[in-house]
């Protein structure tokens, strides 16, 4: 009894306090504002979700609330919860019109939402009651400077300065105003008083970016070293000199600048994660994974960690689980360029070209001056043929990084494909003195050259391209193709010989010169000898098997090389590249329910097959009865394994036509067309899209360059007839459906 009275005795003493500390708080106006003087304690101690929890159980009581929802505000804006935050402190405003900083911070979360009419809106209901408070002056000018009427904003600056002289943040606003007023001079001036009110990072930081924009480099890094003398312990500060020394291209400086960022971070987890995107763009993938993994084992959904994970992802060519990761950032901070720029990167990659477009539109749409996405886009409008566009656009991206390779091989490209030879031709020359080994500029050098007519220079630089990289295909297939056309096959032959020879772990130059032998010295036997090394050596190769299979079935031995296939595949059932090759001739010969169990067999074996996922999807769509949903499944998963591969953009490239996908086709048959230009069929797929989109003059020039081809091409006289009838406007229809054929070396 003695224990049982000790317990009851603190059960009644536990129930006296709580009487004693809650009797007071029994009315709704009491318990509200028990949470909300809570959720004050918690912002003050900086524990910004605890506090959200408390101002939430407030306006659960009192929904009118207006304090309670401001605060709330804040604490949203604090976690990064931009659409929360919007939202509570609209309701504030709405509930308190005096509430002026509710007002301004709606207003200006208008302005970054692209929407200046509405942030105008809440500044004149400010100005109603308050015609003197700066911070609505300032976000005035802000405004209209967005919409460019500069003197107005001028006027609006001026007002917020004098009212709050001692504001660094205005005379920021007050030099972006004087400079688009082309008033530089005055610019530097208010940038440095700035400066002499406020030596906080950011005041560095504009007037770096000022110097910067004038060229002047050693003045910007001057006053970023001055930023970090004076904020020694800043991380943002040595965040930023970091980030200059690397636009600058001083590695060592910059890798110096981050590692003290790291040093000087309370919480170093946004430093680590800056520096694991400077390892992952100079190369150092290990390191950058490494800092990744720190990070978000200790901060799970880290946004910039996340970001660069999504990098390292796209770059191990894991580009669904790179989606994963952007679409997750995108829901929280839909309005991140970069974040949409992965994603379009990614999506491409997959060959969903319009969901990269779209992805891409909108990260210029949040970083327009993002000069990877001007590029990305530059391609995708390469792609579409939309020409002038991609001029303007890799121009831009050029304006943003002069030194952006990538742009300035998407300009020359689109100059080159636009029929622009000359400025073409001029743009190369000039990459070729800044680059002077650069394979691609070296090609696309000579790809200019032989369309301005100079053919013994093209083969000059041709000949530099595999002196540098011996087994560089392309380049040796377009030396040939030259030889051919100037009717030396002999000499195309021999040359590639000299190659094969000395690059004999090239698959692709081997089946070139399978090609060769087999066309022009009826050599079926040491072809298919050349080809079956280069299946060795590449068994993922989709054209090795669509030439051996052809060149089977011409000299007659395609029974016998399924018997054998046949043969091969009982005893060893695992081996994938032989159900893979037993298709192809069985495709070949007619069988095509033979084939297509060949090819499932393959890819039950292996499901990434990209050879077997590719012609299994060719003969869905070109059945009697298409399957073009599972079609289109195979192609994607080709195309996921193989994303730069011709053969396989060029399935679908067919898929998306024979759904009636246009626009989706024609920028795939334009990859196939740019990495395979002598197949003459895939030319004739593009300007069957193109006919069928309505883009007439475009398709009448692929069809023209089909047909300088000569009789040698299968669908000759499909394609001359479609011509005539475009030429006639009698072709109402989009032509008719070729045989089914897949694109095989000719």
């Amino acid at each position: 009894m003695k224990k049982l009275s000790i317990s009851l005795c603190c059960c009644l003493l536990v129930c006296v306090f709580l009487v004693i500390n809650f009797a007071g708080c029994n009315s709704p106006e009491e318990k509200k504002a028990a949470h909300y003087s809570k959720g004050l304690e918690y912002q003050a101690e900086g524990n910004d979700k605890a506090a959200i929890i408390e101002f939430r159980n407030a306006i659960q009581i009192d929904p009118d609330f207006a304090d309670a929802r401001h605060q709330l505000g804040l604490a949203y804006m604090k976690t990064g919860e931009a659409a929360n935050a919007f939202r509570q402190l609209r309701q504030a405003a709405d509930l308190d019109p005096k509430n002026t900083d509710a007002l301004v911070k709606t207003a200006e979360m208008y302005l970054q939402a692209g929407r200046p009419k509405e942030s105008r809106q809440m500044l004149e209901r400010i100005f109603e009651t308050n015609s003197r408070l700066s911070d609505a002056w300032a976000l005035l000018a802000q405004i209209e400077l967005t919409e460019k009427n500069l003197p107005a904003a001028e006027d609006a600056i001026l007002k917020a300065l004098a009212e709050n002289p001692k504001e660094s943040r205005y005379y920021l606003i007050q030099a972006r105003i004087l400079t688009a007023l082309k008033r530089m001079d005055e610019a530097g001036q208010v940038l440095e008083k700035a400066l002499e009110i406020g030596p906080e990072p950011f005041v560095f930081k504009e007037l770096a970016t000022f110097h910067i924009r004038r060229g002047e480099m050693k003045r910007a890094e001057n006053t970023l070293q001055s930023m970090c003398q004076n904020n020694p312990d800043s991380e943002l500060a040595h965040t930023l000199l970091g980030n200059f020394y690397r636009s600058t291209g001083e590695m060592k400086k910059a890798e110096n600048a981050y590692q003290i960022a790291i040093e000087k971070a309370q919480n170093p987890a946004d430093a680590r994660a800056n520096l694991a995107d400077f390892y992952f763009e100079t190369a150092r993938t290990e390191q950058s994974e490494t800092l990744v993994k720190q990070v978000l084992d200790k901060h799970p959904d880290h946004p910039a960690a996340d970001l660069v994970r999504a990098k390292i992802l796209i770059r191990e060519n894991k580009n669904r689980d790179a989606l994963q990761v952007t679409d997750r950032l995108l829901q929280d901070y839909p309005r991140w360029g970069e974040a949409h720029y992965l994603k379009a990167a990614a999506n491409l990659n997959m060959g969903e070209t319009n969901l990269s477009f779209n992805a891409v539109d909108q990260a210029l749409k949040f970083s327009p001056n993002n000069p990877e996405a001007r590029a990305l886009m530059a391609y995708h409008l390469l792609l579409k043929k939309e020409y002038p566009a991609a001029i303007k656009q890799a121009g831009k991206a050029l304006q943003i990084a002069p030194d952006d390779m990538r742009a300035s091989m998407l300009l020359g490209k689109a100059l080159l494909a636009s029929g622009e030879t000359e400025r073409a031709l001029e743009h190369f020359e000039k990459i070729k003195h800044q680059a002077p080994d650069n394979i691609e500029v070296l090609f696309h050098l000579a790809r200019a050259r032989l369309a301005g007519g100079e053919t013994e220079q093209a083969l000059e630089n041709l000949e530099a391209i595999l002196a540098l990289q011996p087994d560089f295909s392309p380049a040796l297939a377009m030396l040939a193709d030259i030889h051919i056309n100037q009717n030396h096959p002999e000499l195309a032959v021999d040359r590639v010989k000299q190659q094969v020879e000395k690059t004999p772990q090239s698959p692709e130059n081997k089946i070139l010169l399978a090609k060769l032998v087999d066309r022009f010295e009826n050599a079926s036997e040491k072809a298919l000898e050349l080809l079956d090394q280069a299946r060795q050596m590449d068994p993922e190769n989709p054209g090795i098997y669509a030439a051996a299979a052809e060149i089977l079935a011409r000299t007659g031995k395609t029974q016998q090389a399924i018997d054998t296939y046949t043969e091969a595949t009982r005893k060893n059932p695992e081996f994938a590249p032989g159900h893979m090759a037993l298709g192809a001739l069985q495709e070949q010969a007619g069988d095509l329910n033979g084939a297509k169990t060949a090819y499932k067999k393959a890819l039950a074996l292996k499901p990434g097959f990209a050879p077997a996922a590719n012609n299994l999807a060719w003969l869905l769509a070109n059945q009697s009865d298409p399957d073009l949903g599972e079609a289109l499944r195979l192609a994607m998963t080709a195309k996921d394994s193989l994303p730069e591969d011709p053969f396989i953009a060029d399935t679908l490239g067919w898929v998306y036509y024979k759904r009636k996908a246009y626009d989706l086709a024609i920028p795939q048959f334009s990859l196939a067309v740019e990495k395979r230009p002598d197949m003459v069929i895939i030319r004739y797929h593009l300007a069957l899209a193109l006919h069928a989109a309505g883009r007439q003059e475009e398709a009448v020039e692929e069809l023209e360059t089909c047909l300088a081809a000569g009789r040698a091409f299968p669908e000759y006289r499909q394609a001359e007839k479609l011509l005539e009838q475009i030429k006639s406007q009698e072709g109402k229809e989009t032509a008719a459906i070729p045989e089914s054929r897949r694109p095989a070396p000719e």
